[in-house]
C-alpha cells in the first residue's frame, strides 16, 4: 500500500434571495389604464374583461364576484382591486385559458362527429407483456373522462367464466364480472355522456354474452342497425358494446382460432389441457401486434353459431377488411354505419395514398386505432395523424406518460372535460372533394403568445430538486401539433437562479388549420451536464383558447395538476457548495532509527550480524545476562523465513525487524518467575467485583459468560452475591436491590470449575456475599451440596491457618471465602440484649428477590455488604466450606487493623471508605494491597507470567522492630531513574481502516507516559504530535525519578491529535510494572480498551535504569 487517497472537500453556503411574484410592465400599464388613484373598481373591471380578454358578455356582477374573491385575503374593503390584487386575479385560478362554460359543444350531432376520449387494454396497469390485469386502471380511467374502454375476453381453463386479459402474453387475468362492475360504478362520475365499451372477444358461443345485460340493465343500449350513429345527448348515461357481430354457420362443431407457425405459450391456468384452445405466438408477428386486433374479424368469424341474445347486446358492430382490402371497405356505399380497427402502422402506410377516402369514411363511421403491437411498454404515437383524417377513437395506453399522452389529456380537457370534442366543421363537409391534411393551405390564423413568467416552484418541489448548488435555471419551450404544415418549435432564453422566471418574451405561429392545432407547453430546468430537468407541461387545443393575458396550470409528468400557492413568506435560501479533491500521502515503510543503525554498525562486520555479535549485543546492551548462544541462534532460525538476512547472520534489515517484533517484549518471556510458596498475603491477585455482571450495576444480566471471560484472562478472586430464589427452594446470583436479573448458583459454580484453570493453575478464591438463610445454607452445604459435588477434590476446606498458605501449595484448588455463619449468632445474642441499637446494621435481614433495600453503600452495591446477608442460626457443615474467612468492623477499623490476635482472615472496604481509611491508618492498611485503575490492573497482572498472582515486593513485607511498615504517602529518597526514549510506532495502517483517524489525511499522533505508583513517583509527558504519519517516528527522551520503583507502573498511551473536537482519539496503551521492565530496545505491544492486545501495533522503546 505505497500511496494513499483522501478525499477532501471545502464546502460553503450560497445565499439566494428569493425574489416574489411582481406585476411584469405590461400588466402594470394595463392596471393603470383601466384603474383610477391606484383602484380598479368593478365597472372598471368589466371594460377591461371586454376590451382586453374578449370576454364580451362579462357582466357588471360577474365582475363584482371576481372583485369580492380578490379581495377576501386583505383585512379590509376597499371599492376595488388595487395593483396586488388584480395582479393575483390575473394570475389565479379564476382567469384559466379555456372558457369555464362546462360542457359547450353541440352535443346533438352524430357519435361519428365526436372525437372520443379512448383507452387501449384497459385493464392493465403496467406494460403490455407481464403486467397483472386490474380493475384499478378502468376505475381511474373512466374517473379521467375516458369514454371508451378497450377488454380482451377469453375463456378460463374450464370454460365455464369468462376472463380479461392480454392474450398470447404473461399477463395475469382479471374476471369479467369485475370489469363490467368497476365500469358500472364509474362510468358517470367524471361525465355524463356515454360510455363504450369495446370487446375483442375469443369466446365460443356458449360463454358470448355472458354477464353483460344482467350486470348493465337499463343503462345497456340494445342492438339497432343504424343508417346514422344517435347523439351523445340523446345517449347520457348510457353504456354501448361494440365488437363484430358473431356469423351463423350450418355445421355445430365448435370454431377454433386461427392455426399458425407459432411457439406455444402456457395456458392461464398455467398448464395444457386437452380441452383448452391453444394458445399461440408468432415470433415474426411479436412486434406485430396488429394480427390480434386487425384479424378481430377473422378470429372471431369463425367460431360457432352464438347465442341469439349476445348478437342483441352489440350496439355498435364491428366491420372487418374483406378481399378488396381498405379501400373497397373504404368505399362501400352501405348505408349501415358501423366502427372498424386499423393500427397506428396500418393507418400510417393508408393516409398516403387514402387520405380523403379516410376523412370521408369517418364522417359517418367510426374509426378506432390503436398501437402498435411493439409497444410493449405501453408507449403511444402521435395521435394527430389519426385525428387529422377524422378517426374518433385513437386509443392509448393511459397507464404510462410522454408527450402524446400529454397532447391526449390536453385534447380532452376542452369541452369541460367530459369525453367528447366536436370535430371542426372541416372533417365533416361532404362531398366530392373533402379535406385533405396533407395539403397545403394559406395561413388562416396567426396565434401570438407572450410568456411573461412562472411562479409556484418552489411551493411544490424541494429546494435542491432541481439544482443541489443553486435555485433553478428555467426555460419554456412551446410547439404547434396538427397538421403537418402547422407544426412549428419555438423555446424561451434560459434565465439562471430564479425560481420565479421573467422571461417576457413573444412568438408569433402562423396557422393554415387552427381548428385542428393544439399548443403545448413544456417548461424545462436547464442542466449542461444531463439532460433537462422537467419543470410542468400542458396542451392546449387552439379552437378553445380565449384570448388575454391567461394563468396556464402546469401539470406533472402524469398529468395531474400542480397545487401551487403564493410563496411570500420565503424570503431567503441557502445552499451548500462543496469543491472536493483527493490528496495522495505516501504511505512511508518503518526504517530504522539512527540509533539503531549505529547500534547495528557497532556490533557488525561488514553489515552483517553473527550469532556471536548478536550474542554479544544481547549480553552488553540488552542486559539479557543470561542468554547464550542457542538463544541468539533461536533467533536467528525464527526469521528465517523472511529472507532478510545472508547465510552468515542479519543485516540491518533483519535486525531492526527482530528488535520490532513480538521476540523483544518488555517484559521477560519466563512464565511464572516469582517465588510462589510465600503465604496468599504477601501477593496482589487478579480480582473481580461482581463477576457474573454483564453491563452496568443496576440493571445489567447476570450470567456466566464475564465469569468465562474473566477466569480466561487470569482473574483469580471470583465474587458472586448469594440470595434465595423466590420459592427458598434454591439459590440465585444476583446484584441484590437492583433491577438486575439472576442466574442461578449451580451454573455459576460449573462454569468456575470448567475454567478455573485454563489460564492460570495458581489457585482461584470465590468470595460469596452471603445473603441465604441457615435452612439454604444447609442445603448448599448438606442435601444440595452444590459446592463439594461440584468441585469435589479441587475445595480447599476445613483448615484455619493462623497464615495463609501460598499459592504453590494451593494449585489447582479452589477456596471459599466468606463470612462464616457463627458470627451470625453472636450479633443475634448483641441485639437481643440491646433493644436501643434498632439503628445499627441488622445482622439478620431476610431479602427476597425484587424487594425495596433500605440501606445503600458497602461493598454489596445497593443492596449492603456482606455483613447484611448474616443468618439466624448455625448450619455446621456450611463453615466446613469456608477457607478464608471474612472478618467484621464489629470493633472498628483501628482496633480491627491493630488486632495482633487476629487470625489469617479476610477484610472488605468500599473504594470511598478506603480512600477516607489510608489518610489516617495508611501504614496499618499496607498489609492488605488494591489495584485502581483497570489499564494499570491489566498490566499489573500480564507480570509474573499472567498467572494472576504477583509478589508484592519486600517493603511492603518487612516489619520494622517497633513494628513499622512502609507508608507509601512519605516522601524519600529517589532510588533510581528510569529513563525512556521512544523511537518510533508502526501498525495503525493495518488494524485500523484509512480514514478511521481522519478522513482527510493520514493521523496525526502523539504519545503520552505517565508514572504510577506512589504519591511522590506520579509524572506525566508527551511527544509533540507528528502530522500525516502512519509510521511516526518522534526520537524522544523522557527521565522519571522514583523513590518507589518497586511500586511504580509505567502507562504508555498513543493518541491522534485532534484539533478541532479537542478529544484525541484514541490510539492504544499498555502498562508495564516497572519492577518486571527488561532494560534495552524493546518493542511494546499495544492494547485496545477493552485490554484486547492489537495483532500489529507496537511501539519501538528504549529502557534504561540509572541508579542513584
Amino acid at each position: 500500500m505505497p500511496w494513499q487517497a483522501y478525499r477532501c472537500c471545502f464546502c460553503f453556503k450560497r445565499m439566494f434571495k428569493l425574489k416574489m411574484a411582481e406585476p411584469p410592465n405590461d400588466i402594470e400599464e394595463l392596471f393603470n389604464k383601466y384603474s383610477e388613484n391606484g383602484l380598479m373598481t368593478a365597472k372598471m373591471l368589466q371594460r377591461f374583461l371586454v376590451e382586453v380578454q374578449g370576454e364580451g358578455k362579462t357582466t357588471i356582477d360577474d365582475a363584482q364576484k371576481i372583485v369580492d374573491t380578490g379581495l377576501k385575503h386583505l383585512p379590509f374593503s376597499p371599492k376595488g382591486l388595487d395593483l396586488d390584487a388584480f395582479f393575483r386575479y390575473l394570475f389565479g385560478d379564476l382567469n384559466p385559458p379555456f372558457p369555464p362554460l362546462g360542457v359547450h359543444h353541440d352535443m346533438t350531432a352524430p357519435l361519428a362527429h365526436y372525437f372520443m376520449y379512448t383507452g387501449h387494454n384497459s385493464y392493465l396497469p403496467g406494460n403490455q407483456f407481464s403486467s397483472r390485469s386490474s380493475i384499478q386502471p378502468i376505475i381511474k380511467a373512466l374517473r379521467r373522462g375516458v369514454r371508451v374502454i378497450e377488454l380482451d375476453l377469453w375463456p378460463n381453463s374450464k370454460k365455464d367464466d369468462v376472463l380479461v386479459l392480454h392474450g398470447r402474453t404473461l399477463t395475469s387475468s382479471v374476471k369479467l364480472i369485475k370489469c363490467l362492475k368497476a365500469i358500472k360504478d364509474n362510468a358517470f362520475q367524471a361525465s355524463k355522456y356515454p360510455v363504450i365499451i369495446t370487446f375483442e372477444d375469443h369466446l365460443d358461443y356458449s360463454l358470448q354474452g355472458k354477464m353483460v345485460k344482467s350486470t348493465f340493465g337499463e343503462m345497456l343500449v340494445p342492438a339497432t342497425e343504424y343508417l346514422q350513429f344517435p347523439s351523445p345527448e340523446s345517449l347520457k348515461e348510457k353504456i354501448l358494446i361494440s365488437t363484430k357481430p358473431p356469423e351463423k354457420k350450418d355445421d355445430s362443431t365448435p370454431a377454433k382460432i386461427k392455426e399458425c407457425n407459432c411457439l406455444p405459450i402456457r395456458s392461464l391456468s398455467g398448464s395444457k389441457t386437452k380441452d383448452e384452445h391453444d394458445m399461440h405466438i408468432t415470433p415474426s408477428k411479436m412486434e406485430e401486434e396488429e394480427a390480434e386486433e386487425e384479424a378481430e374479424a377473422e378470429a372471431e368469424a369463425e367460431e360457432d353459431t352464438p347465442a341469439p341474445k349476445y348478437d342483441d347486446l352489440i350496439s355498435i358492430r364491428a366491420i372487418k377488411m374483406g378481399k378488396g382490402g381498405l379501400k373497397s371497405l373504404l368505399e362501400d356505399d352501405s348505408k349501415r354505419v358501423a366502427r372498424l380497427s386499423l393500427s397506428e402502422q396500418t393507418l400510417k402506410n393508408a393516409v398516403k395514398t387514402l387520405g380523403t377516402d379516410i376523412v370521408r369514411f369517418t364522417q359517418r363511421n367510426l374509426l378506432r386505432v390503436y398501437p402498435r403491437g411493439s409497444r410493449l411498454l405501453s408507449s403511444n404515437y402521435n395521435s394527430l395523424t389519426a385525428w387529422t383524417h377524422g378517426a374518433q377513437m385513437v386509443a392509448f395506453n393511459m397507464q404510462g406518460y410522454g408527450k402524446h399522452l400529454w397532447i391526449m389529456q390536453g385534447m380532452f380537457r376542452a369541452n369541460g372535460g367530459c369525453g367528447y370534442v366536436k370535430k371542426p366543421d372541416i372533417l365533416l363537409k361532404a362531398g366530392k372533394e373533402v379535406f385533405d391534411p396533407s395539403s397545403v393551405r394559406d395561413v388562416k390564423a396567426k396565434l401570438k403568445v407572450k410568456v411573461y413568467m412562472g411562479d409556484g416552484w418552489a411551493l411544490d418541489f424541494t429546494r435542491t430538486h432541481f439544482d443541489p448548488f443553486s435555485p433553478p435555471d428555467f426555460f419554456t419551450k412551446l410547439q404547434i401539433y396538427g397538421v403537418p404544415a402547422d407544426k412549428q418549435k419555438a423555446k424561451t432564453g434560459t434565465l439562471t437562479n430564479q425560481w420565479v422566471p421573467m422571461w417576457n418574451e413573444e412568438f408569433e405561429f402562423q396557422l393554415r388549420v387552427p381548428e385542428l392545432a393544439l399548443l403545448r407547453i413544456e417548461v424545462r430546468e436547464y442542466d449542461m451536464a444531463s439532460a433537462h430537468d422537467f419543470g410542468g407541461q400542458t396542451c392546449l387545443p387552439v379552437s378553445e383558447l380565449r384570448s388575454g393575458i391567461r394563468a396556464v396550470p402546469l401539470y406533472d409528468r402524469r398529468g395531474k395538476k400542480y397545487k401551487h400557492g403564493d410563496q411570500r413568506k420565503m424570503t431567503k435560501q441557502a445552499y451548500k457548495f462543496c469543491f472536493c479533491f483527493h490528496r495522495m500521502f505516501k504511505l512511508r515503510m518503518a526504517e530504522p532509527p539512527e540509533d539503531i543503525v549505529n547500534m547495528f554498525s557497532q556490533y557488525s562486520d561488514n553489515g552483517v550480524m553473527t550469532i556471536e555479535r548478536l550474542h554479544k549485543f544481547l549480553v552488553e546492551f540488552q542486559g539479557e545476562e543470561k542468554a547464550t548462544f542457542d538463544d541468539a541462534q533461536a533467533i536467528l532460525d525464527s526469521l528465517k523465513h523472511l529472507h532478510v538476512f545472508p547465510r552468515r547472520g542479519l543485516n540491518i534489515d533483519g535486525f531492526f525487524r527482530y528488535l520490532f517484533s513480538d521476540l523483544n517484549p518488555p517484559l521477560p518471556p519466563l512464565g511464572v518467575h516469582h517465588d510462589m510458596n510465600a503465604p496468599l498475603a504477601h501477593y496482589f491477585m487478579y480480582t473481580g467485583h461482581n463477576s457474573y455482571l454483564t453491563g452496568n450495576q443496576i440493571s445489567s444480566n447476570s450470567s456466566i459468560e464475564p465469569i468465562i471471560k474473566a477466569l480466561r484472562r487470569g482473574v483469580r478472586v471470583i465474587e458472586l452475591d448469594l440470595w434465595p430464589n423466590p420459592k427458598r427452594d434454591d439459590v440465585n446470583v444476583f446484584h441484590g436491590g437492583t433491577m438486575t436479573s439472576p442466574v442461578k448458583l449451580i451454573k455459576c459454580l460449573e462454569a468456575i470449575k470448567d475454567n478455573a484453570f485454563y489460564a492460570s493453575e495458581y489457585p482461584v478464591i470465590i468470595t460469596f456475599e452471603d445473603h441465604l438463610d441457615p435452612s439454604l445454607q444447609r442445603r448448599v452445604a448438606e442435601e444440595i451440596q452444590m459446592v463439594t459435588i461440584t468441585f469435589g477434590d479441587m475445595l480447599f476446606q476445613d483448615v484455619e491457618f493462623g497464615e495463609f498458605p501460598s499459592p504453590e501449595s494451593l494449585k489447582r484448588q479452589i477456596l471459599i471465602s466468606t463470612k462464616p455463619p457463627t458470627e451470625s449468632v453472636d450479633c443475634l445474642k448483641e441485639e437481643e440484649s440491646s433493644e436501643s441499637d434498632k439503628n445499627r446494621d441488622k445482622c439478620s435481614v431476610q431479602i427476597q428477590q425484587n424487594e425495596t433495600v433500605e440501606e445503600v453503600g458497602g461493598e454489596g452495591g445497593v443492596g449492603g455488604g456482606e455483613e447484611d446477608g448474616e443468618e439466624k442460626s448455625l448450619a455446621p457443615k456450611y463453615s466446613n466450606l469456608i477457607a478464608i474467612q471474612a472478618m467484621k468492623r464489629q470493633i472498628g477499623l483501628e482496633k480491627l487493623l491493630k488486632d495482633e490476635s487476629m487470625r489469617g482472615a479476610r477484610l472488605s472496604l468500599s473504594e470511598q471508605k478506603f480512600e477516607n481509611a489510608i489518610r489516617t491508618y495508611g501504614s496499618d492498611i499496607t498489609r492488605s494491597g488494591q489495584g485502581r485503575y483497570l489499564w494499570a490492573m491489566q498490566g499489573m497482572f500480564r507480570a509474573n507470567g499472567g498467572c494472576g498472582y504477583v509478589k508484592k515486593p519486600d517493603i511492603l513485607l518487612k516489619v520494622g522492630p517497633n513494628n513499622e511498615v512502609c507508608d507509601p504517602n512519605t516522601t524519600g529518597k529517589v532510588k533510581k531513574t528510569l529513563k525512556v526514549k521512544i523511537y518510533m510506532g508502526d501498525g495503525w495502517h493495518l488494524e485500523f481502516h484509512r480514514t478511521h483517524f481522519d478522513r482527510f489525511s493520514p493521523p496525526d499522533f502523539f504519545t503520552k507516559f505517565q508514572i504510577l505508583g506512589a504519591p511522590a513517583d506520579r509524572k506525566k509527558a508527551k511527544t509533540v504530535p507528528l502530522e500525516d504519519q502512519w509510521v511516526p517516528t518522534w526520537n524522544e527522551e523522557f527521565e522519571f525519578p522514583l523513590r518507589v520503583p518497586e511500586l511504580a507502573m509505567l502507562r504508555i498511551e498513543v493518541r491522534k491529535y485532534n484539533m478541532i473536537r479537542g478529544k484525541h482519539n484514541f490510539g492504544g496503551q499498555t502498562c508495564l510494572p516497572v519492577s518486571e521492565l527488561r532494560s534495552g530496545i524493546r518493542a511494546i505491544p499495544l492494547y485496545d480498551k477493552k485490554g484486547d492486545k492489537y495483532k500489529h501495533v507496537k511501539l519501538l522503546l528504549r529502557i534504561q535504569f540509572l541508579e542513584n
